[in-house]
């Protein structure tokens, strides 16, 4: 042992390679252990804090503008692709009609140039075709779910219920709730005393019979309204629920916006109609009399126009909400006539399990 020191002694390089080994095994078996012990704990908590659900969705606009219309409130059921809510378009709607117009003139223009294309081109035009057959059916699709949702907010128009005897004094019962059976009409309700109290009867459009509670609203049959008495006394024994009800504030409002939605579908189905008649007419009408250099200069006005629609298109998207898949609204953050901003969660959407 003493010969092994009196060597090394003997030989200062060789203890200073081996201090430095020594040094550089102790520095990094520290370094792991300090680790261990500080960095993965801050790691793991981390983690479980930013972990978030994949079915909890949080929805809003994709532009500014002041909300035109919510159609949803909290424990809403929704299907995938209906419309949320809506800011006030103003011109939107106006500048997309008329792009699709220029882009059916641009292709209008283009049939015509084709008039007796090559195999080729009528290749293209059978893909035109095609192509018009799905933007028809797609804004079929889409028009029919906003009138849907034009109408729901019609039938939705602030009901109450009125006495068939309108000649007396009433505290009226409280009605609340979304309803749902999608049909025009009046809810007949009989009270009458029961062993549960208050109770009810229901004719009409709906039936069924329930309780009138001063403490918390009771449903109405499957109609989506709700009930609640401010007494427990029965001051007449018959009300009716009309459908819509036409004496609401917002009656007015909801019927001039169902109606300027059935009339922008008719102009929106009509204008994805005439594009399919002019593809359509354009493959029949081939011969082979176009020159290549004015088939492109009308493809490319074409392509121009189609890209204006688009834009369009994207814009007024860009002002509805809608639910990207089947689910449950948990949350309503917005109201009608609020100012929205952009990128702003405005309603948060539990999606179903696939």
């Amino acid at each position: 042992m003493n010969k092994h020191i009196k060597a090394l002694s003997d030989s200062p390089k060789k203890v200073i390679i081996i201090s430095l080994i020594l040094a550089l095994i102790i520095g990094i078996y520290s370094y792991n252990k300090i680790n261990k012990k500080i960095i993965n704990p801050v790691l793991n908590d981390n983690l479980s804090k930013n972990t978030l659900s994949p079915n909890n969705l949080s929805l809003g606009f994709l532009s500014s503008g002041r909300i035109k219309s919510v159609s949803v409130r909290a424990g809403d059921i929704v299907k995938k692709g209906q419309i949320l809510a809506e800011l006030d378009a103003g011109n939107t709607i106006g500048a997309l009609t008329q792009a699709r117009a220029l882009y059916a003139t641009a292709e209008a223009n283009y049939n015509k140039i084709i008039n007796g294309a090559t195999s080729p081109t009528i290749d293209v035009a059978k893909a035109s075709v095609n192509t018009a057959k799905v933007n028809l059916e797609q804004i079929t699709n889409q028009q029919n779910t906003l009138v849907a949702n034009a109408y729901r907010n019609l039938l939705n128009s602030s009901p109450e219920a009125i006495p068939d005897n309108k000649d007396v004094s009433y505290a009226p019962p409280i009605i609340t709730g979304n309803y749902n059976l999608g049909k025009e009409g009046t809810i007949k309700l009989g009270f009458y005393y029961s062993s549960r109290g208050v109770s009810f009867s229901i004719s009409g459009i709906a039936e069924g019979t329930g309780t009138c509670d001063t403490i918390s609203s009771q449903p109405i049959g499957n109609t989506g309204l709700f009930i609640k008495c401010l007494s427990n006394n029965i001051d007449t024994n018959n009300w009716n629920i009309e459908i819509p009800n036409k004496k609401a504030s917002n009656y007015l409002t909801n019927y001039n916006a169902y109606q300027l939605a059935l009339q922008t579908k008719n102009q929106a189905i009509d204008g994805a109609q005439a594009i399919l008649y002019q593809a359509n007419t354009s493959l029949t009408a081939l011969v082979s009399s176009a020159r290549p250099e004015d088939i492109e200069v009308a493809q490319a006005q074409m392509n121009s126009a189609l890209g204006a629609v688009q834009i369009a298109e994207a814009t007024y998207n860009n002002t509805i909400i809608t639910a990207p898949s089947d689910g449950v609204v948990t949350s309503v953050i917005i109201t009608p006539g609020q100012i929205a901003t952009a990128n702003t969660s405005s309603i948060e959407l539990k999606i179903n399990k696939q």
